[in-house]
């Protein structure tokens, strides 16, 4: 997610895998989906009666209860009336009243060890943590995935050393851009109808891609994570692009490595000396834009090759107690993780979804081998260090009224034959290289799976599927009917039984992003019926359910309104009615943004979201204003008479 520094590693993914598409294909031979004006709701009906029930059950009337928005292209957030939204805890933000890092400058003068105590950088995904379960205070947890570069290479740090963009050029700026990366424990309090950083609070801490950390898991100590500096293949120095985030029933907080491949270059290159693994993961052949294996050797691929296998993991952290390690639960596998999300199986057992950002690649999930016990956290803290990773195979379905299609999840372990015959040597090796596992046992190419989450009644899954400009002409159908898919869609499906640790499910689609003010209705460029020129989008990335059911989805698209993205604004946060599949536009970002990353306090009458990369094109001076450079932050958002958010 928003991440400029792209080494793309679709073009390494030449399996012949089926993509969605192919599937679709199949599905519309015989039922013509979305092709009949007016149809939506028979052609992509997928409820069972009995879930139908519980939908309705949960929304007698319309879920959505504010008055949508118009699109907005200024430099501000704009928001349904009635609600209020104010920045919150921006970039450079002090956590600590006194020391290093205890006054934001504004000029790029701050040194790393000012930004380790400081609000990083480009947040991301966020969870609120309530304390003594009170809606308010608690704990904000929060991602901040990278920092903002141009130039032809993306080598220039566009706001972190000053106003002017500047390439990384001693140990100083790379260690501040380190320590602008991560993770960060904010005690937060509202009092007097406002919401503030408890600064100096024994809670606060930030966790940097510089930070000491353990892993854990199978794959835990094997030869394929050992360095120099660690032989024991136990220890490792940081997270690193910390995109979206999930959260566990016990209290801790689940961090995702998304494009750490940017990270990991070389100087000492003679041409591409990458493996084929590296390559899978989009290491760059030579020097990366960032610069940091200029600095340190770690990150350059020539001097310490494992290292890069350290990343790519999800990270689960206790925010609870700030002496705690964050642990990087190697039993989820490694790749380009955008979130996870969870659910509990009817035997009590974890399930984790997730999705790996990157054009033709999968849809995941784990589950655990222990089972979930409420209110132990001591049984619980460890319960994603053993169990089974699997991959999504989507396929059409012939039985008529059951839905679009169907699917499996296939097994990711030495017990698959598939694995054993592709060479795989043991589980480490496969959880390290878990797309080229994925890649070994067929699973469905994916047009870039971003954010997954759980309806908390039906248990239904949904998944963003960001875009996909490299879909090729001929591939075109009904789910991607563009040579080019610039909107994306979102998938969603229903385990077998309704049982989340099921190998089966079925699956349609929820909506088909589009341009309806640009192309004529009937045209799929258009989008879904449910996409109307007052509520039209593109790129759906970030997504979640509220207590009630609400569907809140966030973008990161094309900001332009030109060609394809005409008249689509600024980046927005959308609410839809799972039942009746109306989507209404919530609120608008301001210029260059990302809207990513939301969390509501216990009692929803307070959404935290996040604003991220405002002005990544230099063209935004949020939230402070005047000729201030601009600043990722968090935006605070409450109904104005005090009621619960999106009623």
């Amino acid at each position: 997610m928003g991440n400029p520094i792209f080494h793309d590693s679709s073009p390494n993914n030449e399996s012949e895998n089926p993509c969605l598409d192919d599937v679709v294909k199949q599905v519309l031979s015989r039922r013509k989906f979305l092709l009949k004006s007016g149809g939506s709701a028979a052609a992509v009906a997928f409820l069972s009666s009995g879930v139908a029930r519980a939908a309705q059950a949960l929304s007698p009337t319309n879920l959505i209860g504010f008055q949508a928005i118009s699109i907005a292209t200024d430099d501000a957030i704009h928001i349904a009336p009635g609600y209020t939204a104010r920045s919150f805890v921006p970039w450079g933000t002090p956590i600590f009243s006194s020391g290093p890092g205890s006054q934001w400058r504004g000029d790029g003068s701050e040194s790393a060890q000012d930004q380790a105590r400081q609000v990083g950088d480009n947040h991301d995904g966020i969870h609120f943590f309530p304390l003594d379960n009170s809606s308010r205070e608690g704990l904000l947890v929060m991602n901040h995935e990278y920092s903002t570069t141009v130039g032809d290479g993306y080598d220039q740090y566009l706001t972190l050393f000053g106003k002017s963009p500047t390439v990384a050029k001693t140990v100083e700026q790379v260690d501040k851009a380190i320590n602008a990366w991560g993770c960060s424990v904010l005690h937060v309090r509202r009092a007097a109808g406002d919401w503030a950083l408890v600064k100096d609070s024994k809670y606060n801490r930030r966790m940097t891609s510089g930070s000491a950390m353990v892993m854990t898991g199978p794959a835990a100590g094997h030869d394929l994570l050992k360095t120099k500096a660690d032989p024991t293949g136990t220890r490792v120095l940081g997270t690193i692009n910390n995109c979206g985030n999930g959260y566990t029933p016990w209290g801790t907080y689940l961090t995702c490595e998304e494009n750490w491949n940017n990270n990991f270059g070389t100087r000492l290159s003679q041409g591409d000396e990458r493996t084929p693994a590296q390559k899978r993961y989009g290491l760059a052949k030579g020097a990366t834009g960032y610069g940091w294996e200029a600095f340190h050797d770690r990150f350059d691929y020539k001097k310490e090759p494992n290292e890069s296998n350290r990343f790519g993991w999800i990270v689960e952290i206790d925010p609870y107690n700030p002496e705690s390690a964050p642990k990087k639960r190697t039993a989820l596998g490694r790749f380009k993780h955008e979130n996870a999300a969870y659910a509990i199986s009817k035997d009590k057992r974890v399930v984790i979804y997730m999705g790996d950002d990157e054009r033709f690649d999968y849809i995941y999930k784990f589950v655990s081998a222990g089972k979930y016990r409420e209110g132990d956290r001591a049984n619980n803290m460890d319960l994603l260090d053993s169990g089974t990773l699997y991959v999504a195979q989507f396929s059409a379905k012939t039985a008529q009224g059951e839905g679009m299609g169907d699917g499996q999840w296939v097994e990711l372990s030495m017990s698959n034959p598939k694995l054993v015959a592709a060479g795989f040597k043991d589980l480490a090796d496969v959880l390290v290289h878990a797309r080229l596992a994925a890649d070994a046992v067929g699973a469905t190419k994916m047009d870039r799976p971003e954010w997954i989450t759980v309806h908390p009644t039906t248990q239904e899954v949904y998944a963003t599927l960001t875009n996909n400009s490299r879909r090729k002409s001929g591939q075109e159908d009904a789910v991607n009917p563009r040579a080019d898919n610039v909107y994306g869609q979102i998938v969603r499906w229903r385990e077998a039984g309704g049982d989340a640790a099921a190998l089966r499910f079925d699956w349609d689609l929820f909506v088909l992003a589009g341009n309806p003010a640009l192309n004529a209705k009937g045209d799929l460029k258009a989008g879904s019926p449910n996409v109307t020129a007052d509520n039209m989008f593109n790129s759906p990335d970030g997504l979640g359910f509220d207590k009630a059911g609400r569907l809140w989805i966030q973008t990161d698209g094309n900001y332009s309104n030109a060609k394809a993205y005409a008249g689509m604004g600024n980046n927005q946060m959308l609410c839809a009615d799972p039942k009746t599949k109306e989507i209404r536009r919530f609120l608008v970002g301001p210029k260059e943004c990302e809207i990513t990353g939301l969390t509501f306090t216990p009692d929803q009458k307070t959404l935290f979201i996040n604003v991220q990369h405002p002005g990544e094109r230099g063209n935004s001076h949020w939230p402070d204003g005047g000729d201030a450079i601009p600043r990722s932050a968090t935006v605070v958002i409450t109904k104005d008479d005090g009621g619960v958010i999106g009623s």
